[in-house]
């Protein structure tokens, strides 16, 4: 990987297998190539680094309050008040680093009484710091390399002899500002607790922006899923952090010379789990094409909904005690059969029973009041009932139970009912939604109980 430094292209990052043919941190690209002419060179993309971290200090919420962001690839967790909650700090840092690996992150974790003593050993990968008074003894092992000097400071160091952090504590501190300025002293100053370091917290955004933009454009459909399963367990590492979920993504892709294709996927109920969103995608994606190649693949949520609360199944993901299961599988077939295919019904302000329903998205709820004990299932026409030693008939006599409804309305539309509901029951047990027309006196079977 390869930075800019204004006069010329560097590595900033090599993988093992560069590393052993010579490469490291530092190198112009041109040296190099010379060194490996057949490299994969990749651009550092510093507004994407930028907003990765900032999706992990969200997600990082869910462990403390309290974070902070130390560009370009670092975060700071203020766990002192929280350790017991996890079981003790290695319990948490063991949490914190199988949580980043499910993200795909490798991590170094490091864990001091402050900021920048911490900072350091996560760099350098060091065992826990435990109390102020140990600090001292560890940071006078450290290498100078941690306080970063430039190349005018490091060489004036290296003239002097000066390696580690005791070394450089030796020398008269006057001289030392007087050479090299203050900010050197300062840094060890801060990580020793002698000056404070404060940090601004990290404040989550309001909603979830994630762009991706490519080296190389590609055209295939499982690329685009692979770029936005990737991006989904962002949005879900941000959402966890929070105790928030979200009930529609929308994934964009750039073309060149045409406008953007745009992907919207609706979940149902809001959701956080990386896997359950991902499997909705799926369905989704099996009915969009992409017409052009795709040079950059962009996942927005700008609506948030709080989770925090919401109990949660005993079975595990995915089986929500508020019915999430089938508000998932609702929205997997919209997704599949397309959203006019799946309706929810909801009743509507109307005393006629056929006309008392409507169909609306899955999951949207009505504002009628309930009237009475009505059956969920309706015949789509009323059925005439025969009559049997005055009683109704449907393959068995009818007893009429309880008081009757009765309904009169629709007189201004012309489809006017004046009937008298009756729920009934058969020598067999099961209960029936009849009624009594008052104009014609006939009898109808409209609905069955369950």
């Amino acid at each position: 990987m390869v930075e800019s430094t204004g006069r010329f292209d560097q590595v900033v990052h090599a993988d093992a297998l560069a590393s052993s043919l010579g490469l490291r941190a530092g190198l112009k690209l041109s040296a190099a190539l010379a060194l490996a002419n057949q490299l994969t060179v990749h651009r550092r993309q510093p507004a994407a680094e930028a907003a990765l971290l900032a999706s992990l200090a969200a997600w990082a919420q869910q462990f403390t309050p309290t974070v902070a962001l130390a560009p370009p690839a670092t975060l700071l967790l203020e766990v002192g008040g929280c350790l017991r909650y996890f079981g003790g700090l290695s319990s948490l840092l063991e949490q914190v680093r199988a949580g980043l690996a499910e993200l795909g992150h490798a991590v170094r974790m490091g864990c001091a009484p402050t900021p920048l003593a911490a900072q350091w050993a996560a760099w350098l990968g060091l065992p826990p710091v435990m109390t102020a008074g140990d600090l001292p003894a560890v940071l006078a092992a450290m290498s100078i390399r941690v306080l970063q000097p430039d190349r005018k400071q490091a060489d004036g160091l290296s003239q002097l002899g000066i390696n580690t952090l005791a070394q450089l504590q030796r020398l008269p501190r006057g001289g030392l500002n007087k050479r090299f300025g203050p900010a050197l002293l300062l840094q060890l100053d801060r990580a020793l607790g002698k000056v404070a370091d404060p940090r601004e917290p990290f404040v989550a955004p309001d909603r979830f922006e994630r762009c991706i933009d490519l080296d190389y454009p590609f055209e295939q459909l499982d690329v685009f899923l692979l770029l936005a399963d990737r991006l989904l367990a962002e949005l879900a590492a941000f959402l966890s952090g929070r105790g928030l979920g979200v009930q529609a993504v929308l994934l964009r892709c750039k073309h060149e010379g045409l406008p953007a294709s745009v992907l919207p996927v609706g979940f149902g109920v809001p959701l956080r789990r990386a896997a359950e969103m991902q499997a909705v995608l799926a369905e989704r994606a099996a009915r969009f094409s992409l017409p052009a190649p795709v040079l950059a693949v962009t996942l927005l949520a700008d609506v948030l909904h709080p989770l925090d609360g919401q109990p949660l199944s005993l079975f595990g993901p995915g089986g929500d005690a508020d019915g999430g299961d089938a508000s998932l599988l609702l929205a997997r077939l919209a997704a599949r059969l397309g959203d006019d295919a799946v309706c929810g019904l909801v009743a509507v302000d109307e005393h006629r029973p056929e006309l008392a329903w409507q169909a609306v998205q899955p999951g949207a709820a009505g504002t009628a009041q309930a009237r009475g004990e009505r059956p969920g299932w309706l015949l789509p026409q009323p059925l005439p009932l025969s009559i049997r030693d005055e009683q109704p008939w449907y393959g068995e006599a009818l007893a009429c139970i309880g008081q009757p409804e009765r309904i009169e309305s629709g007189w201004w539309d012309g489809e006017a009912v004046v009937r008298d509901y009756f729920q009934a029951r058969g020598a067999s047990g099961r209960r029936y939604w009849i009624y009594r027309d008052r104009v014609s006196h006939g009898w109808y079977l409209h609905g069955m109980f369950g």
